[in-house]
């Protein structure tokens, strides 16, 4: 009862009060939290007229009373919205001053490195959908499962969409599925591509980070074209609909949960040693389980097992 205006022990008090009458000073659940929170919010009152009891408010006048409140408050967080929303206006113009860059420009060259690393980041925390990157080999520190970026909680509440696009050699390392592992758990969608054209962040439909170099530190370009920003969308849907996942979440019949993962890597062009590090395993365990998909698939080399297994709907 009154759901919104009280907490469900308030509300479930009020109600009794209403249809038994009131309750004298000296019950239980005169000192409750339930009938504080009644007293705070005008649902009761003392009447000391007779014998000293709390009544209950008229519901007209309580129920109104408290609609009046919980407007005066919903008004009072609108006048806050607004003045945040002013404030981060002229903090914006201020951020852009001291960082170079109008603000206001479809595509921003940037050239600060501690710059360009930040706002991967900032794209994120924008983000009301969806998440896009591609991540390459061109890196200046070999990645580990520290560097994974991990959404906060309010994103996380608002449900964006994490995917990420691996190409092939930025898994070829030693600790590369601690990275694949960690990513998957902070919620990544992971999938490998045999190679990309460079790295990328895109933040829904309104923005999107690209590289002037490889390694994407020495220069990049902050995109906020529409029209820029949706080719760059496309761009990254190709590619993810072509690329393979490497959490082995597709179904494969008859094969076993380390067959499936061997056959996903394998199908990103991986070398059987790079397989092998990736799933901890030795090259001669790899170069068994690959025997094995031969069979399964009735495959004579590892070219025709992965056009099988597409063909199957096992891959992508």
């Amino acid at each position: 009862m009154l759901e919104g205006l009280l907490t469900p022990g308030a509300g479930a008090l009020y109600d009794t009060m209403v249809r038994t009458g009131p309750l004298p000073l000296d019950d239980p659940r005169a000192e409750s939290p339930e009938m504080r929170e009644l007293f705070d919010q005008g649902f009761v009152r003392r009447d000391y007229r007779e014998d000293p009891v709390i009544a209950p408010m008229e519901p007209v006048r309580a129920v109104d009373h408290a609609i009046l409140g919980a407007q005066q408050r919903l008004v009072e967080q609108q006048r806050q919205i607004v003045a945040a929303r002013q404030q981060l206006d002229m903090l914006q113009a201020v951020y852009r001053a001291a960082h170079g860059g109008s603000g206001d420009s479809a595509v921003e060259v940037l050239t600060d490195p501690q710059r360009i690393g930040s706002l991967s980041l900032e794209l994120c925390l924008s983000a009301r959908e969806e998440f896009l990157t591609f991540t390459t080999r061109h890196f200046k520190r070999k990645p580990d499962a520290g560097t994974v970026m991990r959404l906060p909680d309010a994103v996380t509440e608002r449900g964006v969409r994490l995917r990420n696009v691996y190409e092939r050699a930025a898994l070829e390392f030693d600790g590369a599925k601690e990275v694949v592992d960690a990513s998957v758990a902070a919620g990544w969608a992971m999938r490998v591509a045999p190679e990309l054209p460079m790295k990328m962040v895109v933040a829904d439909h309104h923005s999107a980070l690209v590289p002037l170099d490889p390694s994407g530190m020495d220069g990049a370009l902050f995109v906020r074209s529409p029209t820029i920003v949706a080719a760059l969308r496309m761009l990254f849907e190709l590619v993810w609909s072509q690329a393979v996942a490497v959490d082995g979440a597709h179904p494969r019949h008859g094969l076993t949960p380390t067959q499936a993962k061997v056959l996903d890597l394998l199908a990103t062009g991986m070398t059987d040693g790079a397989i092998a590090r990736h799933l901890e395993v030795s090259e001669r365990t790899v170069r068994r389980h690959v025997q094995g998909l031969l069979e399964a698939l009735q495959a004579d080399n590892r070219v025709a097992a992965v056009f099988a297994a597409t063909r199957l709907g096992w891959l992508g």
